[in-house]
């Protein structure tokens, strides 16, 4: 999609103004809360011990996006940051101490079916594998509900949630914070499509997000913001660490308001536990997806009823895209 998509004469619906129809925007990252928090204190170290160590930052042409490794030799990122892009214009960067090691990129699979923001996943087959002591991460199979506790990894700038976006993107800085999913979605719009998302809501130190729910405090809890396209979720879950989502879109929580990544915005990505994103990414890999020694496969729960219905707030969702974007790009 390169357009705003608008339904006349219908139910208010989501508004996808991608960042390319108001032209190049500052590229931001996870945010930090009000100060005395700030951006430098959501940085994680570029270490060899930093469980983050297997998330690099994605040169995109002059871009900056995220990705993560899910095998030694492939990583995961949103469909919309790399799509018609050619692989010799992509790079992944991994910082884990000592000078960064870049990847070229080999080959790109998105999802058959990717359109922003449904389905909105890709896979970059890179030309070696990537270096200890970055490894790859589990992918949880089975489903997680409202409530969970998620942390969210990335690259770009950062900002405080009280004023805004202020701090310059950086492939070398890798930011994280926590938050919790605060919904499950099916449909975002009237469109008729469908995907799995996960919701959360960037609270302030008082809490009382957009979508409901208590703040995990001023220091801990983040929101995404432009430039963290394809950047992904974790959730500790029996004792491991999985990749449970990638983030891909934000949005305000007031009908046709300007985003401006500020506590109160909403962000949201893809659900992999979905069965068709599963079984996508095991072909895709060539069945060589990293599972942990002791993963528990513990049944899938049928989805609630209410995660089917419409998310209707009348937002104005945009990708997750910072300064520096490719031509045409959104």
């Amino acid at each position: 999609m390169r357009a705003l998509r608008r339904r006349r004469g219908g139910a208010a619906v989501l508004v996808l103004a991608l960042l390319c129809c108001a032209g190049p925007r500052e590229a931001s990252a996870l945010m930090a809360g009000a100060p005395p928090d700030s951006p430098a204190l959501r940085q994680d170290p570029n270490t060899a011990t930093s469980a983050w160590r297997g998330v690099g930052s994605l040169t995109v042409g002059a871009a900056t996006y995220s990705a993560v490794a899910i095998t030694t030799r492939h990583v995961l990122t949103a469909a919309h940051v790399v799509g018609g892009i050619a692989p010799a214009q992509i790079r992944f960067v991994l910082n884990t101490g000592g000078s960064p090691v870049s990847l070229a990129a080999e080959a790109v699979t998105l999802f058959p079916s990717a359109s922003f923001p449904y389905d909105d996943l890709a896979v970059i087959r890179l030309s070696g594998d990537i270096p200890a002591p970055a490894t790859p991460y589990p992918i949880l199979t089975r489903a997680i509900t409202t409530g969970q506790v998620i942390t969210l990894v990335g690259y770009g700038a950062s900002g405080n949630g009280d004023s805004g976006v202020s701090v310059t993107s950086s492939a070398s800085v890798r930011r994280r914070g926590v938050n919790v999913v605060d919904a499950i979605r099916t449909t975002l719009d009237n469109s008729g499509r469908s995907s799995l998302f996960l919701l959360h809501d960037f609270d302030g130190p008082g809490g009382n997000g957009s979508l409901g729910g208590t703040t995990l405090g001023n220091a801990v809890e983040t929101g995404l913001a432009g430039g963290d396209s394809g950047s992904p979720v974790f959730a500790w879950v029996d004792g491991v660490t999985w990749l449970v989502g990638i983030s891909n879109f934000v949005t305000s929580p007031t009908s046709g308001a300007p985003v401006n990544y500020r506590f109160g915005t909403i962000g949201g990505g893809i659900l992999l536990s979905d069965p068709r994103f599963l079984a996508w990414l095991k072909e895709t890999t060539g069945n060589t997806l990293y599972t942990p020694p002791a993963q528990s496969e513990a049944e899938v729960p049928a989805l609630p009823v209410w995660a089917t219905g419409t998310l209707a707030l009348g937002l104005a969702a945009r990708i997750l895209r910072g300064r520096g974007n490719r031509a045409g790009g959104g």
